[in-house]
């Protein structure tokens, strides 16, 4: 019993342990749903969330887009991409050759898409977001270990797929496509040019040989593509050199290099022939030396710089590196101090230094220290022609002429076998006719002999001297012999094609010639070279002027007094400019200036009396007038001037003696001529008045005051049928000339009403 009772118990106490066990479960799941709930509820306000977001990102992208569709259509090829790396890399299945070659050539052509062949490479626009997936997809053909013959497309496509990894910068892939479209299509002549550009900047010369001459292939006349290859062709010897440079002669296009090509020839001549055995070798330092004055004849600077840096890492002492340094430290701004410090190393190893460290310093805005360089070096070597030279040119544009001048004379005998200083010579000669025309307004014909015969003494011993042929057209056109200056700078502009003078020389004697419209271009040219030159707007005022446009003439000519006051040309056709269009006051302010500067110009104190006589001041004429009369005393036009000062000051019995000296001085004046008619109808002398008149048209017929003049003295007369002939006359050089209708009019009335009464009455 007492068993049982326990037994019961303990069923009891299993079944209440239960019971709460299963209780506390329920619990416990209960509030595991309330938390799941929670939960719910939260993620579903979530994603909700998410949703809106994503719709109103969605909606955003859109109306961003909506005027842009090229590029919202750009998602597709994203799409592309992202199918072509999950196929490719993302499947974990490897994938065949063939398969892997059509996936990819699907994603190049949904990127091609966007990039139409519209145009050259250089007029065609990328759209934007393109150059990113360009980026991506370079990335999965490296990735995929593809090359451009793997891709399935055509020459055009491979080209246009270049072009856009070549935007990006990805030039290992650029290259790849353009080598393969050239190689489906041989005439593909836009993929080699964009080929050849590649192989320039990465320094791959036995490439951009083989690519060059494809090109030639193609177009065999290309100037540009000749001289470079002949530029990369080692020798001169070399018949493809040969074949360049006939083809260049044929063109009209001189084959000699300029001064700077010839010197980095020189460098990497220099290189080559330092290496032993004389073979250069790409890796050593000479053999870089060499590549790097190839790449700066090519205008690739940077990668010059770095050849020169790998050239100096693999020999310390090989000076040709430090100098081709300097020179390339030097075209960086700022980079003065590093310039000097390699010129200092390279002049320790025994390099010829001295011209390229006064060029740095000159440039630099430091003459002082470049002269200094110069007397130092000239000091201990008084025989080098080439630093004399270069000094004098200092000297010569720093304002001393003297000391230019001096430094020539001090030149021993035997450094005039240069043409360097017949060149100086030859220039400071226009130099002094320069002063002699700002101080008299005329040329003294002696220092240009002497600069033709400097310069013709430097073309025999250098015909190939640009410089020598520049100055002697110069010199010519001071001469007026401009057929023979022409040709003079056409030898000038093939040696030195790039100097600055040679455009500015060839627009002032266009100028000369009247040749207007080529002058206004040949000034266009200079002015992108030649920035803060005065000759440059002084010559686009005398064209402008010359078109009457006055108002801006004169502005030109104050660009050039604005850069150098003391330019006696400009501010004296300012001052012309500023009479014709009735600017009295700023006319008067030039020519004041310019009597006061330059005492003996006689054009000078020939306007001065003119604006002098617009304003009535005929006494203040009148002396400006005797001064210049002083200096030259057989100046027609200031004789005429003077004669009209004592018509009009009353003074006509002192007027006669001048104008009848001006018309024996110059009897082709009409001015004279008319001015002496004006002074005899003065005196009544009628006759001898229409004499002079007369004399002043057959002169210049366009004389419109003469004629005028001739057809008022037949109208008070009898001869109504000759006055009308004159009036006829006037009306040729003016035909809106008022008066003269009304009179011809008159003459016609009269003619008709005498012929009416000469008819028969009935």
């Amino acid at each position: 019993m007492q068993q049982t009772t326990m037994a019961i118990l303990t069923l009891y106490g299993v079944l209440s342990v239960t019971l709460l066990a299963l209780w506390m479960r329920h619990k416990s799941v209960l509030r595991q749903r309330k938390r799941l709930a929670l939960k719910l509820g939260s993620m579903k306000g979530n994603l909700s969330e998410t949703s809106e977001r994503l719709d109103l990102l969605s909606r955003g992208v859109d109306t961003i887009l909506s005027d842009a569709p090229e590029v919202h259509d750009l998602l597709g090829v994203h799409k592309s991409l992202e199918a072509a790396e999950s196929l490719l890399f993302n499947q974990g299945i490897p994938v065949s050759n063939s398969e892997s070659c059509a996936i990819v050539s699907h994603a190049v052509k949904a990127l091609l898409s966007h990039y139409p062949e519209d145009g050259p490479e250089d007029e065609r626009s990328i759209v934007q977001g393109l150059k990113p997936l360009s980026k991506r997809l370079a990335a999965i053909l490296t990735e995929a270990e593809m090359k451009a013959e793997d891709v399935e497309l055509s020459a055009a496509e491979h080209r246009r797929a270049g072009e856009l990894f070549h935007s990006v910068e990805r030039f290992d892939w650029a290259a790849d496509c353009f080598q393969r479209a050239n190689d489906l299509d041989p005439e593909d002549e836009s993929a080699l040019r964009s080929l050849s550009e590649i192989q320039r900047g990465n320094g791959d010369f036995d490439s951009l040989d083989r690519t060059l001459e494809r090109l030639l292939a193609i177009v065999p006349d290309d100037i540009a593509v000749l001289n470079e290859q002949s530029i990369l062709l080692d020798s001169m010897d070399d018949e493809r050199f040969i074949r360049n440079r006939k083809r260049l002669e044929a063109l009209g296009v001189a084959s000699t290099p300029s001064e700077e090509e010839g010197e980095l020839s020189l460098i990497a001549q220099r290189a080559r022939d330092s290496d032993v055995g004389g073979a250069t070798q790409s890796n050593t330092a000479s053999g870089l030396i060499e590549k790097a004055a190839k790449q700066l004849l090519l205008g690739e600077l940077r990668a010059a710089l770095e050849s020169v840096e790998a050239a100096i890492e693999r020999d310390q002492s090989f000076g040709q590196a430090w100098s081709l340094k300097a020179r390339l430290v030097a075209a960086e701004s700022g980079k003065i101090k590093d310039a000097l410090k390699c010129i200092r190393r390279a002049k320790a190893l025994g390099e010829y230094t001295v011209i390229l460290e006064s060029e740095i310093l000159d440039n630099d805005g430091r003459a002082d220290a470049a002269i200094e360089v110069l007397q130092e070096h000239l000091s201990k070597t008084p025989g080098d022609a080439e630093a004399r030279g270069k000094l004098s040119q200092l000297w010569l544009a720093s304002g001393s002429a003297e000391s230019a001048r001096k430094t020539l004379s001090d030149a021993p005998e035997e450094s005039w076998s240069s043409a360097t200083l017949h060149v100086m010579k030859g220039r400071l000669s226009l130099v002094e006719s320069d002063e002699h025309r700002d101080e008299t307004g005329k040329i003294d014909p002696m220092p240009v002999i002497d600069a033709l015969v400097s310069f013709d003494r430097a073309v025999e011993i250098d015909r190939e001297s640009g410089l020598a042929w520049l100055g002697r057209a110069r010199a010519l056109r001071y001469q007026k012999a401009f057929d023979e200056a022409d040709v003079a700078l056409v030898r000038a502009r093939r040696l030195i094609p790039d100097h600055p003078s040679i455009a500015l020389e060839e627009a002032q004697l266009s100028l000369e010639t009247g040749d207007l419209e080529q002058a206004n271009a040949l000034t266009l040219e200079a002015t992108t070279t030649l920035k803060d030159n005065p000759t440059v707007p002084f010559i686009r005022g005398i064209i402008a002027a010359r078109h009457g446009r006055l108002e801006e003439a004169t502005k030109l000519f104050s660009q050039s007094l604005h850069i150098d006051p003391n330019h006696t040309r400009a501010r004296l056709n300012r001052s012309s400019a500023a009479l014709l269009s009735d600017d009295l006051a700023l006319a008067l302010d030039d020519a004041n200036r310019l009597v006061e500067d330059r005492p003996n110009h006689e054009l000078a104190r020939l306007r001065k009396s003119e604006i002098l006589m617009n304003q009535g001041d005929w006494e203040k004429a009148e002396f400006e007038l005797r001064e210049l009369l002083r200096l030259n005393g057989s100046h027609s036009m200031g004789l005429v001037h003077l004669g009209t000062c004592m018509i009009a000051m009353e003074k006509s019995e002192q007027a006669e003696k001048p104008l009848n000296k001006a018309i024996e001085t110059n009897p082709s004046l009409s001015e004279a001529w008319y001015q002496r008619g004006l002074l005899y109808l003065d005196f009544g002398r009628s006759d001898e008045a229409m004499s002079d008149f007369e004399d002043a048209v057959r002169a210049d017929p366009q004389h419109l005051d003469a004629r005028l003049r001739i057809a008022a003295i037949l109208h008070e007369g009898k001869d109504t049928e000759k006055a009308a002939g004159a009036w006829r006359k006037v009306l040729d050089v003016d035909s809106q000339n008022r008066l003269a209708r009304r009179r011809l009019e008159e003459c016609r009335a009269q003619i008709t009403s005498r012929r009416e009464a000469l008819l028969p009455k009935d």
